[in-house]
């Protein structure tokens, strides 16, 4: 009788663990959310969970070890070393590209990895500004209109930036297109038209 290797199975396939996260976006300014959505497979181990986070711009990983399977990480602008634990008051965290990395042993074969586009605090101005249109049950005004359109052209960068960065794999160029949008934003704030003809 033939003996099985314990990674395979009887249709020859290989047993393996299927890692996977959700780093949802959320519209706490404070917290940055990470779940293990993962699916292990029960007959090897789960040894040695390793998290790496890349904050915006660092060269050098945040990294947590001690973690379970189907964790859920809330991690403040503490736990990313944006803040001293010592301040009063937890700190918001910043908008922009994160890398994150997730593996179990061994550590250099079994990861994923993903980019997150936090847009957090850019979307907290666009919804103050989006608040600001006077909508009726009626057609808008031109001006209105106009406002809507500048709007929804912003958002439009967002949502292509949040796609260029976590689907796309291009995280410079969601970055770009992020900074743009804010950029747009900011020109729109202080009353400028967008996309006046």
């Amino acid at each position: 009788m033939k003996t099985l290797s314990p990674f395979f199975n009887k249709n020859t396939m290989a047993i393996k663990h299927n890692l996977s996260l959700e780093i949802p976006h959320i519209v706490n300014p404070k917290i940055l959310r990470i779940v293990d959505t993962s699916i292990y497979a029960d007959t090897l181990p789960t040894d040695c969970h390793r998290l790496d986070i890349y904050t915006p711009g660092a060269q050098v990983p945040i990294y947590y070890t001690t973690l379970d399977d189907g964790f859920i990480k809330n991690l403040s602008a503490i736990d990313l070393f944006y803040q001293n634990p010592q301040d009063g008051s937890i700190n918001t965290i910043a908008d922009g590209v994160y890398k994150i990395r997730y593996s179990v042993s061994p550590n250099d074969l079994v990861y994923v990895e993903y980019y997150h586009l936090r847009t957090t605090l850019l979307m907290q101005k666009y919804n103050a500004e989006l608040c600001k249109v006077k909508l009726e049950t009626n057609l808008p005004s031109k001006e209105t209109l106009q406002k809507l359109n500048d709007l929804r052209l912003i958002k439009s960068y967002i949502d292509a930036a949040i796609a260029k960065t976590e689907y796309c794999h291009a995280p410079q160029q969601g970055a770009d297109m992020f900074n743009y949008a804010a950029t747009l934003l900011e020109k729109y704030m202080t009353g400028c038209c967008i996309i006046c003809k």
